[in-house]
């Protein structure tokens, strides 16, 4: 899955050098049993702290998301849907784009635009294995939408690597080292019952440019 595809952010590439050992998810660092491996069928998620819901990611993977949230309360709603809107985008590309879930946290437009993504060849005959990273999240007022807020993270793929759904064999890297490391800022705003959506979000910005996003 090459690095264009991030449009959530979440396209993953292969790291560089050997596989992470095998572990479990672990939201805002809690220990959760996983429920299926990358080519079982999807299952319903279950909502850990701070309303963090948990995508059934199987034992080859290890999801550390970020457990920052903001003093404002609505700050705090925009936070927890784009950490579970970014959880469910990255299941889906672990089973090659079949899970669904993350349609639940964007509007219609993003609907069609994540769909097309993730409906690409590069994502429906690959998954991962390996740790995903999540860190120095922030939210903020957006400059352009009256009233959204912008929440934005650091992603590091650097020690996940991409396989074959068909083989389970590892996918040989195709970016290059630094595009590991991101910046990606997604637009939330609220609808008429509070529930927080994301309606689009703004260029990923790599290492080195995003210096703090590289450990």
């Amino acid at each position: 899955m090459e690095a264009a595809l991030i449009v959530a952010a979440l396209a993953f590439v292969a790291a560089c050098g050997s596989p992470a050992k095998p572990a479990t998810f672990h939201p805002g660092g809690t220990t959760a049993a996983p429920r299926s491996s990358p080519s079982g069928t999807a299952q319903p998620g279950s909502s850990g702290p701070g309303g963090l819901v948990r995508p059934p990611f199987g034992h080859n993977v290890h999801v550390h998301m970020a457990g920052w949230q903001p003093a404002s309360a609505r700050q705090a709603k925009a936070v927890t849907a784009d950490k579970n809107f970014e959880l469910a985008y990255l299941y889906s590309e672990y089973t090659g784009g079949k899970d669904k879930r993350w349609t639940g946290y964007v509007d219609a437009a993003m609907r069609r635009d994540f769909g097309r993504a993730l409906a690409k060849r590069d994502v429906t005959t690959e998954s991962f294995r390996g740790t995903v990273r999540f860190t120095h999240m922030r939210a903020f007022p957006d400059p352009g939408h009256k009233g959204a807020i912008d929440v934005s993270a650091c992603y590091d793929n650097s020690h996940a690597v991409n396989t074959r759904i068909s083989t389970g064999k590892t996918v040989p890297d195709r970016i290059p080292a630094a595009d590991h490391y991101l910046r990606y800022t997604d637009i939330l705003t609220s609808g008429g019952a509070g529930n927080w959506h994301v309606i689009g979000n703004y260029p990923d910005v790599f290492y080195p440019q995003a210096r703090e996003c590289k450990p």
